[in-house]
């Protein structure tokens, strides 16, 4: 499932202002596409967000020809695509790329992650949205 998290550091505390599932229907799956890049635009459209970072599936150690992976990476593009229609500094990294941009590296980012999660009780599922977040204010 597709996670969206919002950060915020204006007041020096780093806070998730937001972290959500985006919907996910038993449509065809244009439909669902259409219904995710929707979604991003339309919450993005009613925040303040400077930056957008979509953190992309990490290269499988083995290829699979699972629909699964391959329905990630769609759905990967479109929001990439309908965050970049709001907000022009969109950016798309794997783990390795937002550990970089967060002056670390994936297992770090994805760390720092966590203790955020924890801290403010967000459930540890929106872990690798929230390490693009992290990457996102970071850069």
């Amino acid at each position: 499932m597709t996670r969206i998290v919002v950060l915020d550091d204006s007041s020096g505390s780093l806070t998730v202002v937001s972290s959500e599932p985006l919907p996910s229907r038993s449509s065809d799956l244009a439909t669902q596409l259409h219904d995710a890049a929707d979604a991003v635009a339309s919450r993005l459209q009613g925040l303040a967000v400077e930056r957008v970072v979509v953190r992309r599936a990490d290269r499988p150690p083995r290829a699979t020809n699972e629909e699964g992976p391959r329905v990630r990476l769609l759905t990967e593009g479109a929001i990439t695509s309908a965050a970049r229609s709001v907000v022009v500094d969109t950016r798309i990294g794997t783990g390795k790329d937002t550990g970089a941009w967060f002056g670390s590296n994936k297992v770090g980012v994805d760390q720092a992650s966590s203790t955020l999660l924890s801290a403010q009780g967000v459930n540890a599922a929106f872990m690798e949205a929230t390490s693009a977040a992290l990457a996102a204010i970071s850069l």
